[in-house]
């Protein structure tokens, strides 16, 4: 099995570490996992979070946890996944950038050899929708597996938190001079359509509500998540890195920093195991 049921939560000494702290626990308590909390430097005994995981561990929640002092988080990361295989990352949300370094979170994204979810708040799941974002450029099989992940966890986490589940896709606008198909916003409107139905159909899933709409994939799915109060947003990633990474950038990078709602990254290539974990 190449996932576990164990998850680990970065914490990184912030006042946003509680947010992905508690979300971690509801996660864990919910889907019977064990969890690893990896401190970045050692907190003091009399910190809120360090008092409420002795409360846990006294109440029977499998928490270890573990230190890290003056360490890259991602090699530290990459280092435990080698040694134990957990299925999900979790961390509170840091959208800090400087010029063309990827911030943390992005390198997170690119290089963590498992989904990572990235809280940004700390109100329950229940209380808003499930956004499952699809990208329906292309029909390469690896883009088609990612989008069905994509909408097989964000149905999972529906039926998990009773919410309503949606779906949403952009397609970009008419190109003069373009292949035909391309010139009519109609047309690449009926493709995308076509393509997000054949994704339901195969994945046996009804959503409350399926939105489509022209622009930029993280306007436009920025834009959904806001109007329809989503809770998270689940989507997947190329993953790009290097130079490649530095001037195309990755998609839901994009969507990342226009969201006020939990964020959850399934990376292309890597998420497929996740299917264990469910099962």
């Amino acid at each position: 099995m190449l996932f576990n049921r164990k998850i680990l939560v970065a914490l990184e000494g912030t006042d946003s570490d509680e947010k992905a702290f508690k979300r971690a626990v509801l996660i864990a308590d919910r889907m019977k996992c064990a969890m690893d909390v990896l401190w970045l430097n050692a907190p003091m005994a009399d910190q809120p979070i360090m008092q409420l995981i002795t409360r846990l561990q006294v109440d029977g929640l499998a928490i270890n946890v573990l230190y890290i002092e003056n360490k890259s988080l991602v090699k530290e990361v990459q280092r435990r996944w080698k040694d134990d295989h957990f299925s999900l990352l979790i961390k509170s949300c840091d959208t800090d950038h400087s010029g063309f370094l990827a911030s943390l979170d992005w390198q997170l994204l690119r290089q963590t050899p498992c989904p990572v979810l990235l809280v940004k708040r700390d109100s329950l799941w229940e209380h808003g929708a499930i956004l499952a974002a699809v990208d329906p450029r292309g029909k390469e099989a690896k883009r088609n597996r990612l989008n069905q992940m994509v909408l097989m966890m964000a149905g999972f986490i529906a039926r998990e938190a009773q919410a309503p589940l949606q779906v949403t896709a952009a397609y970009p606008p008419p190109m003069l001079g373009a292949e035909l198909e391309n010139q009519s916003a109609e047309l690449l409107k009926n493709d995308v359509e076509a393509v997000v139905h054949t994704l339901l159909a195969s994945s046996k899933m009804k959503p409350a509500d399926v939105w489509i709409g022209e622009g930029p994939p993280e306007h436009w799915v920025s834009q959904t998540a806001k109007e329809n109060n989503a809770a998270v947003v689940v989507i997947g990633t190329q993953a790009r890195s290097g130079l490649t990474g530095a001037l195309l950038g990755n998609t839901a990078e994009k969507i990342l920093d226009r969201l006020s709602c939990d964020v959850l990254v399934l990376r292309e290539g890597v998420s497929e195991g996740l299917t264990n974990l469910l099962s």
